[in-house]
């Protein structure tokens, strides 16, 4: 065989090594390659090629290009030597359909399924090249760079919350994770930008009890209202001065000190206030290994109490024990698409229906909240307010707050009727 046709196929395999290493290299994850640095040697390399881009796809490019070249100019002159001038155009024509078909798509169809493979088997190579590239790849990427600044700035891209979450929902679509793991890690995610105001039980409903109250008038309360829990005051309601266990308030009761003031068994309460985002709450709780907590707000008043459950809950859903009310869902799908939504629902949970992000504020973290603010008045039964997020139409007032409405999505049109 003729050592021209020999340097053309020779062409022709590092041309098919360069592109297949290219499409390789540019469709690992950041996953994979965290995976391939654990399990193998040659992960480093892989890693390392992966971090500098720019210089991988330089060198790739200029052995590509070369190796190119240089099959075109060994088949020109074999073509010359062999069947001179009539067959330059032909032999032209077969090379150009030769390197496209084994040079180039052929290759890269195979990187795109087996890209761990040969990311992995032609890290060393590359970086090897990189290194004898140096100075042609410094300054192919200097003039790159020049060019590139006349169309403006260049933009990192960079793993973010959101392209985490898109991650989820593409697992959760392909059955990699069902609905429920996904959910959770959503939720976890959506900690960080609710507050407590979202959670907590307001002080309206907040059952407590003044610091006079002997033990066996405390157990009797609180075992009627099924509280383990409850804050103490001093007088004032709005004034608390402690928490206590009822697990504390039964010793008592056993042991014969029944007229104990529970004043004497309370403990001090943890404080915190209602535009505490959730996750620093559930990290505080961790550390000062409490559950239960008294929420204030910007006057230093009593807001509203909130407990380590009601935090889980918001990741995991719904926790029932024995002696619970009747399971209530706070979100609940109604047969015509619409919603059935409780005031107390956290306003991130109904935007999270439309998949849009949550138009609530530090002050507005639930339904009811966002309801009132929408109307700029005490809602009544029967009034709809219109949102970005769709139609609340309310049910049920109580207390001049919303208990319960209906939402209908705004992609479903805001201006059907019930």
């Amino acid at each position: 065989m003729s050592p021209s046709l020999v340097g053309v196929l020779v062409c022709l395999a590092f041309s098919a090594v360069f592109s297949a290493s290219e499409t390789a290299f540019t469709s690992l994850s950041i996953f994979q390659i965290q995976d391939l640095r654990k399990r193998y040697r040659q992960g480093r390399i892989v890693e390392k090629l992966a971090r500098e881009p720019e210089v991988f796809l330089s060198t790739i490019l200029i052995g590509n290009n070369v190796v190119n070249i240089l099959a075109s100019v060994l088949a020109t002159e074999y073509a010359l030597a062999r069947w001179g001038d009539l067959a330059l155009g032909a032999v032209t024509g077969i090379l150009t359909l030769t390197v496209l078909v084994f040079g180039e798509v052929t290759p890269k169809r195979l990187a795109i399924s087996h890209n761990e493979f040969i990311a992995l088997h032609t890290s060393r190579f590359i970086l090897v090249l990189s290194f004898l590239l140096r100075p042609a790849v410094a300054v192919i990427n200097f003039l790159s760079s020049l060019v590139t600044r006349l169309f403006g700035k260049t933009t990192k891209v960079e793993l973010s919350l959101e392209t985490v979450t898109q991650m989820l929902a593409v697992a959760e679509s392909a059955g990699v994770i069902d609905f429920a793991k996904s959910s959770m890690v959503k939720n976890i995610f959506r900690l960080g930008a609710m507050t407590v105001q979202a959670v907590m039980t307001h002080r309206i409903d907040v059952f407590s009890l003044d610091c006079r109250t002997t033990a066996r008038e405390a157990a009797a309360a609180a075992v009627d209202e099924l509280h383990s829990r409850f804050p103490v005051y001093d007088e004032d309601p709005e004034k608390i001065v402690g928490v206590v266990a009822l697990k504390r308030v039964l010793e008592e009761v056993v042991h014969g000190r029944r007229d104990r003031p529970i004043r004497e068994i309370m403990s001090e309460p943890l404080l915190v206030m209602s535009t505490k985002p959730l996750g620093e709450l559930f990290e505080l709780m961790k550390r000062r290994k409490e559950s239960f907590a008294v929420v204030l707000d910007e006057y230093g008043g009593l807001a509203g109490v909130v407990t380590m459950r009601d935090v889980i809950e918001e990741i995991v859903g719904e926790i029932y024990e024995d002696g619970d009310e009747e399971p209530r869902e706070r979100v609940r799908r109604r047969a015509d698409g619409s919603f059935t939504v409780f005031g107390d629902a956290p306003l991130s949970l109904v935007a999270g229906l439309v998949g849009a992000e949550s138009p609530g504020t530090v002050d507005i973290q639930t339904v009811a909240g966002y309801v009132a603010w929408i109307l700029d008045r005490i809602p009544v039964e029967g009034d709809v307010a219109h949102t970005p997020l769709g139609r609340f139409t309310v049910l049920k007032v109580e207390a001049n707050r919303v208990e319960e409405a209906v939402f209908r999505p705004a992609r479903q049109g805001v201006s059907e009727t019930e």
